[in-house]
């Protein structure tokens, strides 16, 4: 992916939103719509049927979009208001945590970093990472320890415990803001972009897509 760059400051703000299309279920209506079709058809010697989506149990992903505001606040800074959309595929559905519901989804190894225990490695089930293009080449920024900024969670994609394929889209959030010090990589007018993956409940990881170019405060 090129260099790593250290950020000194930046600010975030990230919000996820779920719009899931239960693929099995879909799947149950669009086989009820062909029905009336598949009678027509049996008296010519036809049938017409519909099967589960075969997806991985392993978690699959495609990048669908990405929306850009440059925005002000009270404060009078300027900053960038990003929603990053992928689509989802999952065998098994087993995607999202939510502790509130199943406190089991705070358990090793989904933890957070508490006294004397470090952050689990299921803690992020997104994983976002920054790039800046400067001469054709993409360089990572991370934060003066070398991680990134915006790794979240995003809740249960179902609160369902049974095992079904599902498919749906993730609207990541984040807000980048402007940090005119010199020492900051990322200045108005950079080319930037992303990279996403997403891991379930098994720890398994999709691929990781990225987003496209977008110009840094660019919107107004």
């Amino acid at each position: 992916m090129g260099d790593d760059a250290k950020i000194i400051q930046q600010s975030k703000q990230v919000r996820v939103r779920i719009c899931t299309l239960g693929a099995h279920k879909s799947a149950m209506k669009k086989h009820r719509l062909l029905f009336g079709l598949a009678l027509v058809l049996s008296s010519l010697g036809l049938t017409s049927c519909y099967d589960d989506p075969d997806f991985s149990l392993t978690p699959n992903l495609t990048f669908r979009g990405i929306e850009q505001r440059t925005l002000r606040n009270a404060q009078n800074i300027r900053y960038d208001s990003l929603i990053l959309v992928v689509r989802f595929q999952d065998g098994d559905g087993n995607l999202g945590l939510s502790e509130t519901i199943f406190p089991e989804d705070e358990a090793p190894p989904f933890n957070p970093e508490k006294l004397n225990v470090p952050q689990g490695p299921g803690f992020h089930n997104i994983l976002c990472d920054l790039y800046k293009k400067a001469n054709g080449k993409y360089i990572k920024i991370t934060n003066q320890a070398g991680k990134s900024f915006y790794n979240g969670r995003f809740p249960r994609v179902s609160t369902d415990k049974r095992s079904e394929p599902l498919e749906g889209d993730i609207r990541y959030s984040i807000s980048i803001y402007e940090n005119p010090s010199r020492e900051n990589p990322i200045q108005k007018g950079d080319t930037i972009r992303f990279s996403i993956q997403i891991m379930d409940r098994d720890l398994n990881k999709s691929q990781v897509v990225n987003t496209d170019d977008i110009i840094f405060l660019s919107k107004e």
